[in-house]
C-alpha cells in the first residue's frame, strides 16, 4: 500500500472518530461534579470514644455503610473517599435536593437497643439492654390497621431465639426499642414472641419510616463520626461556574487558532482543523467513559488546548525548516515529521508523567479533591494530543502538500528555497 493511500485511510479513521465523538457530545448529557451541578460537600472526622477506637478498620467500616446510605439515597454520580493519612471521610454529593436530611442520614449511628423499661427510673439510659441491632437481620416498610406507616423487623435465627427469650420474660411489662438513645416505642409485652419479627410504630411519616429502615438495613456506624466541614453549592452558582468555565474554553481556542492562522497562514489551517478534532475526540473520551467533568477539570481541557498547538508548532517549524533546505513539501512533511515526533512524545511524556504523578498523589496524600480532576483531564489530553498529532496532522499535511497551492512559499510562510 502507497503512503498515499495510507495517509488517506488514517485520514478517513480519525473523521470517523470525531463524528461518532460529536454525536456521544450532543446526544449525551455530561456527568457534572459537585462545583458544576451544585450539591453538598462534607468532611466526617471520626472521633474516638470510651466505646469506640478509631482505627483503620474501623473507618474503611464506615466509609463502607456511608457509601450504601449514599447509593440508596439515590444521589447520581456521589464521591465517597478515604482521606489517606487522617480520619477523615469526604463525601460529595452533587445535585442533592435536602442536605441537611442527606446529613442527618449519612452520619446517623444507628445504635438500636431493646431495653426493659424500669418503672423505678425514668431515663432510658438507665435502662438494661435486653437485646441490640446486631440481632436484626432486615428491617422494611409497613403499614398497620389504619394505614399508618409502621417498621417491620425480621432478626436472625439467633436473634429470634433471643427475642422470644426476653419477651418471655417480660410479659406484662414494657419492652422500649431504643435507637441512637432515643425512644421510638416502648409497646407492652402481653405474651411470649416468638416467629422472629417485630415492628417499631408511632407517630411516623412515610419518610421518616423510609429513612429509619434505610439506616437499621445499613447497620450501626463502628465510630463517632463528626461534620468538621460542610459547603454546600447552589445548582445556580454551579451553572454559572460551568458557563464561565466553558466560555473560557472557547476564547482560548479561538485565540489559538487565530495566532495559528496569522503565524503559520495555511498550514494554520490544518492546525486549527486539528484542534476541532482534538476537541471532539476528547470530549468524546470523556463522554464514553464517563468521566465527571469538574471546573479544575475544565482548567486541564483548557490547558491541553495549548499542548495540543504546541505539537502542531514544532510539527511546522521543522517542516518549513526542511522547506528551506530546498525540499519538496511532501519530502519536508515527512521528514519534518519524523523529527518533530520526538520532540513532541518527549514534551508530552512529561506532561503525562506529571499528570499521572498528581493522580497518585491526590489518592495517597490529597483525597477527593481539584487535583485529581486536574490532572485527569490533562492526562487525556496529552494522549489524545499524540494521537491526533500521528493520524490527522502528519497525514493531512504530507496529502496536501501534493497540491499546488501547499507548494506556494507564501502561503504556508516560508521563504523560497535557493
Amino acid at each position: 500500500m502507497k503512503n498515499r493511500q495510507k495517509d488517506l485511510i488514517s485520514l478517513l479513521v480519525v473523521f470517523l472518530l470525531a463524528a461518532i465523538a460529536l454525536y456521544l457530545m450532543f446526544s449525551t448529557k455530561p456527568r457534572l461534579g459537585l462545583d458544576l451541578r451544585g450539591g453538598m460537600n462534607v468532611v466526617l472526622t471520626a472521633k474516638e470514644t470510651k466505646q469506640a477506637k478509631v482505627t483503620e478498620s474501623a473507618i474503611k467500616q464506615a466509609k463502607f455503610i456511608i457509601e450504601q446510605r449514599v447509593n440508596a439515597l439515590g444521589v447520581a454520580e456521589p464521591q465517597i473517599e478515604r482521606q489517606v493519612g487522617t480520619p477523615n471521610i469526604i463525601v460529595q454529593l452533587p445535585g442533592i435536593k435536602d442536605p441537611q436530611k442527606a446529613l442527618d442520614i449519612i452520619g446517623k449511628t444507628a445504635l438500636l437497643e431493646f431495653k426493659a423499661v424500669s418503672d423505678t427510673d425514668s431515663n432510658p439510659k438507665h435502662w438494661p439492654t435486653v437485646m441490640t441491632g446486631k440481632s436484626l437481620k432486615s428491617a422494611s416498610v409497613g403499614f398497620d390497621q389504619v394505614g399508618a406507616p409502621k417498621v417491620n423487623m425480621v432478626f436472625t435465627s439467633q436473634g429470634a431465639r433471643r427475642f422470644e427469650k426476653v419477651t418471655g420474660a417480660l410479659v406484662g411489662k414494657k419492652l422500649a426499642i431504643v435507637l441512637d438513645g432515643k425512644v421510638m416505642s416502648s409497646p407492652n409485652v402481653n405474651a411470649k414472641i416468638s416467629g422472629g419479627s417485630a415492628e417499631i410504630t408511632g407517630k411516623f411519616s412515610l419518610d421518616e419510616v423510609k429513612n429509619l429502615v434505610l439506616v437499621l438495613n445499613t447497620g450501626a456506624l463502628p465510630v463517632n463520626l463528626e461534620v468538621t466541614e460542610k459547603r454546600i453549592i447552589g445548582p445556580t452558582l454551579g451553572q454559572d461556574s460551568l458557563d464561565q468555565g466553558l466560555r473560557a474554553g472557547l476564547i482560548g481556542l479561538a485565540l489559538v487558532a487565530l495566532y495559528l492562522l496569522l503565524a503559520y497562514r495555511g498550514l494554520g489551517l490544518i492546525s486549527i482543523t486539528g484542534l476541532i478534532i482534538f476537541s471532539a475526540l476528547f470530549g468524546g473520551i470523556l463522554i464514553l467513559i464517563k468521566a465527571t467533568l469538574t471546573l479544575p477539570g475544565i482548567a486541564g481541557i483548557i490547558m491541553t488546548i495549548g499542548l495540543a498547538s504546541d505539537s502542531s508548532v514544532v510539527f511546522f517549524e521543522r517542516f518549513r525548516e526542511e522547506v528551506n533546505k530546498g525540499k519538496s513539501p511532501r519530502s519536508a512533511a515527512g521528514q519534518g515529521f519524523t523529527y518533530a515526533f520526538r520532540t513532541i512524545i518527549d514534551a508530552d511524556a512529561v506532561s503525562l508523567i506529571i499528570a499521572l504523578t498528581l493522580i497518585f498523589l491526590s489518592y495517597v496524600y490529597f483525597g477527593a479533591g481539584p487535583v485529581r480532576g486536574f490532572a485527569f483531564t490533562l492526562s487525556i489530553g496529552t494522549v489524545t494530543d499524540v494521537f491526533t498529532a500521528f493520524f490527522f496532522t502528519r497525514p493531512a499535511l504530507q496529502t496536501l502538500s501534493e497540491f499546488s497551492l501547499f507548494k506556494n512559499p507564501a502561503f504556508i510562510g516560508v521563504e523560497k528555497s535557493k
